[in-house]
């Protein structure tokens, strides 16, 4: 692994890359400029087609008329010399297409349903007659394209609205396409768009990291982009429809990595039409948590509606919804607490037959006897103070309800409120027959509690929070002719969250007897982060206390041109960001590690190998700890970062049957730099911390202008148009999160302060607590470079950093079967690369001399006292790589079956989880985190109404009271068969002596999958490396429990007047109740190992629900 010798940057470099990155955008400004051809994207579509006679001959200079059926706007066109015809820029929605010519007679499709950024094919053929014959059909909408190579999905309201989905929140659908894994936040507490989920309401799509899988509503950022939240999700009753495109979308779309999802909000039409509604669940509808014996308390009610329709009859039109949801979240924990007998220093020797060490006499405990056996016993007099206080009457910990156990011991429930509340406002206006105007303002808010189980220090998943959130967009389209047309829009993007743990306020380090425990100046007056083996962590999480801010600002400009058989795109998209997040990098109150070295064989002999026995709640008992750190926050970070793309390209119809895409694009992704230049940034050369300036602003890095994206792809239709062979190749770059675009330099020393103190020597502890105490805050003038002071970590950001790029191919085959089904055979690969990554470069090689001896990089200060001993370092150097063959079936029988089924076969490895800095070639594996592997994937979406009652198969022409008992019902369904992740395997104990945790030894030729909640995994071929040995159990040497879940839902709807309809329905999420285990324990260490604790999923839960529209 290679680093700069240097990252200082001066002055005159600063200006020669501005005056060349000035240059390059000049040019290509100036390119467009020039070219008057331009192709609108995100919130419209378009229809294409071929006018043609009975023998086939092209018709020229046909008149084409569309019409929206909805809201009675018509735009015209006509076909060139070659017979074609293409309509360019039409909301959404369904058409009535219009085609006529001298001495034919005129053709009448109705129907024809245009979607998001998607051409609808429609070839018209035209029978000889006057132009006052006419032909009127319903055109079946197709289910194959004959002119994209891009992959992807567009699901309609009906799917939106009617597949089930548990916490009825739109992005979810993107877990049902070819592909996809869920992965990511879900009901996360900084944000409210997963608010009454379950599980991850965003995913990894085609291998590539689940952030980069982007989402805009409207055609504008609808992210939060420092940490990938997305920002809201308006309600299912007010989406038209979604385009999710998966492989190389059209230039159009840019900074995003797996897929991008655009949503669209519904517009008024020339008739009133709204909604309302009401979803229920409670806990007596579902069943019981796997493993527990009780219900959490729950409760959920969603409720709303939406109104739409004229201001000024075929002008003019609103929309707007509303809806609330009230949720009592019922939370069941099973964790693991100290028993009564192991608070009092007593250890079962039943329950721990490894004996525990006593670091003074390096022996055995003494054995006593006890009701309950005999037991290794730690005197309380040994009792290191902070450790007597907190485990004094249940302080900290609660009582453990099953006091013979010692994992999983404690089971308990907790209620979390959660009020959200939100709305959607939108207005077209056609001002003119050529100019249209659409304004939206979308708001969301939440305010979540949530209690910790037994006592306010036990750290859950959880935080108290309360969000606000903004998302609006003002457009306006002008259509300068047939051929020409153009697209403006301004959004606006505010993700606002405050968050808080429990113990906030309750000085809880003080009172336990922590010298310097808390500090309320710096927001420090919880209790600190406990982490003793399998026993429940304690205090708040250390990225809580915080708020979390962003505003984005974005100008998006379009123009289409359509030359004969080229359509040339060119176009830009701006964005600049504004952010503030205050989250500590360590925790405020204090991170505490203890491990079982110390009341080991070998406690206090740091050239001891191969340790017998030992327990982390020993040492801890004894005040033995093997790592502490805190955080501080001393700033109110102002991040800047501007997001700029410029792109053109042809889309060139060779032939009928031919369609060539030839595009490219630039992006510009700067570093994100502070609005008071609160940065610093570490000289690995001098050993300095280098400050933000004017002229050195995001301090020794570069802006990246090297942003290049190509995209070539075909669309070929032999013979028939039945047939469709795709292939493509792209480029993208999307910013990375988690400290890429924001969060990194702007919390380095001395804006952010961070204390670390790891053990110096294998098996000989850190000083006690009670003793040393925590550090404090240190004041530091930054007017010039300093040496940070011993004991902090700092960070460093490489100069060369740039976005995250992912090159991405496809080759398929999509067959129409009969009009109503088509099937899809496509190879797709995707490769990453300079994926954004994190890790801490001074990482000492394996030894068993002192710790800071054996650094890579090596500081002192005047005093002799070294610094700089942990150095975090972010890159954009991680890689990964993806093959799959996607099949996919689509089904679109109008009146019965709608939907799609899908499977993925794939491998995907990246090197994206660093474990060892020091060789990355021990980092490559299956994706375990931010693009999991999941080798099998079965995903079925589908939408059936039963074919009895009026207008269907049986009983089409039933009697009143035969309609309401046998008509309308209809079932849907999503459901998912996966394999399971890969799993990694942690040694026993600390045998590297470098603060990293060491792998498992694999000792079998292959690791058997036994498969059983007791024993998930053959536990024999795992055991601890020889000392300074690097473990060799990779990733993926097992995979852990599959995911096998189906969602279902039953509805009646009845129209009781006209177009007014009543619908209730049952929804059954699990439905089989199918437990849906998480991964098995696989630290060596642990009494569990192997075992199975507790669940990723949800059991059989029921809801009802009562819709109403008209």
């Amino acid at each position: 692994m290679r680093f700069q010798d240097k990252c200082r940057r001066h002055k005159v470099s600063n200006l020669m890359h501005a005056a060349r990155g000035a240059w390059r955008i000049f040019a290509l400004l100036g390119v467009l400029a020039a070219a008057p051809y331009m192709l609108a994207q995100g919130v419209s579509g378009r229809i294409v087609g071929t006018v043609a006679d009975s023998s086939g001959a092209a018709v020229a200079n046909a008149s084409v008329i569309i019409t929206n059926q909805d809201t009675g706007l018509s735009f015209n066109t006509a076909s060139d010399s070659r017979g074609d015809y293409r309509a360019d820029n039409l909301p959404p929605g369904n058409y009535q297409v219009e085609i006529s010519a001298p001495g034919m007679q005129t053709t009448i499709s109705n129907g024809i349903v245009v979607t998001v950024d998607n051409s609808t094919p429609l070839p018209v053929t035209l029978r000889v007659g006057t132009a006052n014959q006419s032909v009127t059909v319903t055109a079946a909408n197709a289910l194959i394209d004959t002119t994209s190579s891009s992959l992807g999905e567009v699901l309609s309201s009906q799917e939106v609205t009617t597949l089930p989905l548990n916490g009825r929140v739109f992005s979810q659908l993107v877990q049902t396409v070819p592909g996809s894994v869920a992965a990511g936040f879900g009901s996360a507490p900084e944000a409210a768009a997963g608010a009454g989920s379950f599980g991850s309401i965003t995913a990894s799509v085609n291998g590539m990291p689940w952030g980069g899988t982007t989402y805009t509503l409207d055609g504008v950022n609808n992210m939060e982009l420092l940490n990938a939240f997305i920002n809201v999700t308006p309600p299912l009753d007010s989406i038209q429809e979604m385009k999710i495109s998966t492989n190389n979308a059209d230039i159009t779309v840019g900074t995003y990595g797996g897929a991008q999802v655009n949503a669209f909000v519904k517009s008024g039409t020339n008739a009133f039409h709204g909604s309302a509604y009401e979803y229920f669940r409670d806990d007596f509808l579902n069943a019981n948590n796997w493993g527990a014996t009780t219900k959490a308390p729950y409760r959920s009610n969603e409720f709303g509606g939406s109104l739409g329709g004229p201001i000024i009859r075929n002008k003019a039109f609103f929309f707007l919804d509303y809806q609330g949801l009230l949720l009592s979240n019922g939370i069941s924990y099973i964790l693991t607490t100290p028993t009564e007998l192991m608070t009092q220093g007593t250890f079962l020797k039943s329950q721990f037959p490894a004996p525990i060490y006593d670091p003074q006499t390096q022996q055995p405990f003494p054995t006593v006897s006890t009701p309950q056996g005999d037991a290794w016993q730690i005197p309380t007099s040994r009792f290191d103070p902070v450790s007597a206080n907190m485990v004094s009457g249940n302080r900290i910990w609660p009582a453990a309800t099953d006091q013979s156990s010692i994992s999983n011991n404690y089971k308990a429930n907790t209620v979390e409120p959660d009020d959200n509340h939100q709305f959607d406002v939108k207005a077209d206006y056609q001002i003119t027959e050529k100019d249209r105007l659409f304004g939206r303002e979308s708001y969301q808010r939440r305010d979540l509690s949530a209690p910790s189980p037994g006592t306010p220090f036990i750290q859950i998943g959880d935080v108290n929070a309360k969000s606000r959130n903004h998302n609006a967009v003002i457009g306006y389209n002008r259509t300068f002719s047939p051929t020409m047309l153009n697209e403006l829009r301004f959004g606006f993007n505010r993700f606002y969250t405050q968050d808080y743990g429990n113990d906030l306020g309750t000085n809880e380090n003080t009172a336990v007897g922590i010298p310097n425990g808390n500090d309320a100046a710096f927001g420090a007056t919880g209790f600190g982060n406990f982490s003793i083996g399998n026993i429940a962590s304690t205090g708040s999480q250390g990225w809580t206390n915080s708020h979390r801010i962003t505003n984005a600002y974005e100008i998006t400009d379009n123009l289409t041109k359509v030359w004969g058989a080229h359509t040339f795109t060119f176009g830009e998209d701006f964005r600049r960001l504004q952010a503030s997040l205050t989250n500590s990098d360590a925790n405020k109150n204090g991170d505490f590690t203890y491990i079982s070295d110390y009341t080991s064989s070998c406690t206090l002999n740091p050239s001891c190998v191969n340790p017998v026995g030992g327990n982390q709640f020993a040492s801890f008992l004894l005040g033995l700890p093997s790592y502490l750190d805190r955080g501080y926050v001393a700033t109110d970070p102002a991040t800047r970062a501007i997001l700029l793309g410029i792109y053109g390209g042809d889309q060139y119809r060779v032939r009928r049957n031919l369609t060539l895409t030839l595009a490219l694009r630039w992006d510009l992704i700067t570093p994100a730099v502070d609005k008071d230049n609160h940065q610093s940034n570490f000289d690995l050369a001098n050993g300095v911390l280098d400050f933000a300036t004017g002229s050195n602003r995001a301090p020794n890095v570069n802006n990246y202008y090297g942003g290049w994206s190509p995209r070539v792809g075909f669309a070929y239709t032999p013979g028939s148009r039945n047939t469709t062979i795709t292939g493509a190749f792209g480029v993208t770059h999307f910013p990375g999160n988690f400290g890429a675009i924001g969060g990194f330099l702007e919390r380095n020393f001395p804006f952010f302060e961070v204390f670390t103190n790891p053990a110096q020597e294998r098996n000989i502890p850190l000083t006690p607590l009670s003793v040393t105490g925590l550090p404090q805050y240190i004041p530091t003038p930054t007017n010039a470079p300093i040496a940070p002071p011993p004991g902090i970590s700092v960070s460093l950001m490489t100069k060369n950093m740039q976005p995250d790029v992912a090159y991405a191919w496809n080759f398929g085959v999509q067959q129409k079967i009969t009009d109503a089904t088509a099937f899809s055979l496509t190879y797709v690969g995707t490769r990453g690369i300079h994926l954004f990554r994190r890790y801490n470069i001074n990482t000492p090689p394996p030894g068993d001399t002192p710790f800071n001896s054996r650094l890579p990089y090596q500081y002192f200060d005047p005093a002799g006292d070294q610094y700089a001993t942990n150095i975090g370092y972010a890159a954009a150097d991680g890689s990964s790589i993806y093959h799959a063959l996607q099949a996919e079936m689509r089904i679109n029988f109008t009146h019965s079956l709608v939907g799609r089924v899908n499977y993925t076969w794939s491998k995907e490895i990246d090197d994206m989880s660093v474990w060892w800095p020091l060789d990355d070639r021990y980092n490559r594996g299956e994706g375990t985190n931010q693009a999991p592997d999941v080798p099998q994937n079965f995903i079925a979406s589908l939408i059936y109404q039963l074919p009895f009652g009026r207008g269907q198969q049986w009983g089409s022409n039933a009697s009143r009271p035969t309609q309401l008992f046998l008509g309308g019902w209809q079932l849907s369904t999503i459901t998912k068969l996966q394999s399971g992740t890969p799993l990694t395997f942690n040694a026993a104990y600390d045998n590297l002596g470098s603060g990293v945790t060491n792998r498992a030894n694999v000792t079998c030729p292959s690791v058997r999958t036994i498969g059983s909640v007791g024993e998930w995994f053959d536990t024999s071929c795992f055991t601890t490396p020889a000392p300074f040995q690097l473990g060799n159990s990779g990733s993926g040497k097992v995979h852990g429990p599959g995911y096998y879940n189906s969602d279902l839902s039953l509805a009646k709807s009845e129209t009781i007047h006209e177009s007014m309809k009543v619908t209730v329905q049952l929804d059954a999420f699990n439905l089989t109740n199918t437990p849906h285990y998480s991964n098995p324990d696989t630290n060596l260490s642990d009494s569990n190992f192997g075992q199975i604790g507790g669940t990723n999923g949800n059991p059989r839960q029921l809801q009802l629900g009562f819709h109403f529209t008209f």
